[in-house]
């Protein structure tokens, strides 16, 4: 069983919109904030509304004279302040979300209205059509199965550790774990749910896999009877074995991912969905695109992946590529594209650099991670420079056509010069890094078939035939403590933290100092401190010199022919 067709209405960033979903992967795509995330929280929160609807009973549904509500308390999974947020339109007070599913070339269209009541942020009443929910239900229970067991939705979350002591689950309280979005909770219970004759072959395949390594996961519990909590340990190839909570953030994360998708391919007829949002944000670049491979080679399940990281989009086959911008809003409808019309999702990305005009493409093109360092760098060469023009045009990362709206990061400057050095050899261009630890990894990440490798003793990598570089901030003498050379997960160097203490301070962005040194990280408001330099001194920006300095040398005749 498939999502077939999504379609929302008066449900958050959309008044309508109709999603054509692929049966068995959809790669979506668009700019900041155009309401890709919203897709997934659509689904499920369908889900949620769909359970209560079941009588406890698993084999019917409620009629529809009989009152079901969500209390605003089990909303947690969405990004709302009040009720209010959930809704498109706040005067209308109801929003509705279709899934249609498909199993067999047999169509299921399920509805679910949600209306607002009068009391702000209590509940929300569910209603819906009976008819073809019971439709639904008569397939399922010829399968064999409940209601409950019909529908399995699970998105997958960052984890950082897992609990230390976690006891023996069953399947329904399994469940319920990954329903209340706890599934890291209950990650040795998955695993050993993948258990076939003594050995956990099948996960440990998906590992060596993803990690191209070898693992072996052992159950460490002689007794089942008279032991509370699950032990379970991995050892990688040449590596000492360890219990599960002392694993590293990828691998667990990694782990997490298969041992829940091992625990619901036990499960046929249903419709089981894979949720991943930004895989970018949580999995090392390194790993996303097997992680990739590896869920392709399994189709019992249908996923719905989001993501800004050209390599994973690149894997889209045809039918899998959904992207979501102004457009698609205005017609109220996403459906794939066409393979070879990638490359015009890609030229959104550039579709700043090529509408400037002769004079700007003359300069240094310089591509910083958001719109406050853009800002920052402009005052500094304003200050220390009056009567100079300034070599460089700076344009802010992001994909939203105004600048001032435009949210870029680390991921997007590095994926944008990836992009542009394919459709352009004129150009001096610079992606700007912050030297933290997102900034060296995208940095560390630029593909290496084109740029130079990448050495944690350097802080520039130029293009093998192009005037293109990627560059971290250099780092000035009074913040030399702010970068560890050997390290680049120790890192915290941004571009506010060129101003001295006192200013950072009076502008209340100095954050708490690091484990009793002189490091810390910028807090606060950063767009109110960029709107407010003009009131600084030039010899308070005498610390960018540094890093003009660092731009110019780039571009030097023996740096450009080497």
């Amino acid at each position: 069983m498939r999502i077939h067709k999504i379609t929302l209405e008066n449900f958050k960033t959309f008044t309508k919109l109709e999603y054509h979903a692929n049966e068995e992967f959809n790669y979506i795509v668009g700019e900041n904030n155009i309401g890709k995330s919203t897709i997934l929280e659509a689904i499920q929160l369908w889900k949620v509304a769909f359970d209560r609807l079941i009588q406890s009973n698993g084999k019917k549904f409620y009629g529809q004279a009989t009152p079901c509500y969500l209390g605003f308390e089990s909303l947690f999974f969405l990004r709302l302040r009040d009720l209010n947020d959930i809704f498109h339109s706040h005067w209308k007070k109801k929003l509705t979300i279709t899934l249609v599913l498909i199993h067999e070339e047999e169509l299921y269209p399920l509805s679910i209205a949600l209306e607002k009541p009068g009391i702000p942020n209590s509940y929300l009443r569910v209603k819906y059509d009976i008819e073809p929910f019971n439709k639904f239900r008569d397939k399922i229970l010829e399968f064999g199965l409940s209601l409950r067991e019909a529908i399995f939705i699970y998105q997958t979350r960052p984890i950082f550790h897992s609990v230390k002591n976690e006891p023996f689950y069953n399947n329904a309280q399994l469940l319920k774990k990954i329903s209340l979005g706890k599934s890291q909770e209950s990650i040795r219970n998955k695993i050993l749910k993948s258990e076939k004759e003594g050995n956990f072959s099948s996960l440990e395949a998906r590992l060596n896999n993803v990690f191209n390594s070898t693992f072996q996961i052992r159950f460490k519990n002689k007794n089942r009877q008279d032991e509370e909590y699950v032990r379970i340990t991995i050892q990688e190839v040449d590596k000492k074995e360890v219990e599960l909570s002392l694993l590293g953030s990828g691998l667990l994360q990694i782990l997490e991912i298969f041992s829940t998708l091992e625990f619901i391919n036990k499960k046929e007829h249903c419709l089981n969905v894979l949720l991943i949002d930004e895989p970018d944000s949580h999995i090392h670049s390194n790993l996303q695109s097997n992680l990739i491979d590896e869920l392709k080679n399994n189709t019992n399940y249908q996923t719905f992946l989001i993501s800004h990281n050209d390599r994973l989009i690149s894997k889209a086959e045809e039918g899998e590529l959904f992207f979501i911008n102004k457009k698609a809003i205005e017609d109220k409808e996403v459906k794939s594209l066409p393979i070879n019309s990638y490359s015009n999702v890609s030229n959104e990305l550039a579709n700043n650099l090529f509408s400037l005009d002769e004079s700007q493409l003359r300069k240094i093109i310089i591509l910083t991670e958001g719109k406050t360092d853009k800002a920052i760098m402009e005052m500094a060469w304003q200050k220390l420079n009056p009567d100079i023009e300034q070599p460089y045009h700076i344009i802010s990362s992001g994909l939203d056509a105004n600048e001032l709206q435009r949210s870029g990061n680390a991921d997007t400057v590095r994926r944008t010069i990836e992009f542009i050095s394919t459709i352009t050899n004129d150009l001096k261009i610079v992606g700007l890094f912050d030297n933290d630890r997102e900034g060296n990894e995208q940095f560390k990440g630029l593909n290496n078939k084109i740029f130079e490798s990448h050495s944690n003793e350097t802080i520039s990598r130029k293009h093998i035939s192009k005037r293109i570089f990627g560059l971290l901030l250099p780092v000035p003498e009074h913040r030399s403590d702010f970068v560890t050379t050997n390290n680049i997960t120790q890192r915290y160097f941004v571009m506010e933290h060129y101003f001295e203490n006192p200013i950072l301070e009076s502008h209340n962005l100095k954050g708490d100092n690091i484990l009793s040194t002189n490091v810390f990280e910028i807090q606060g408001n950063k767009t109110t401190f960029s709107t407010s330099l003009n009131s600084l001194n030039p010899a308070d920006f005498e610390h960018f010199r540094i890093l003009f300095n660092e731009l110019d040398g780039l571009f030097t005749e023996e740096n450009e022919s080497s």
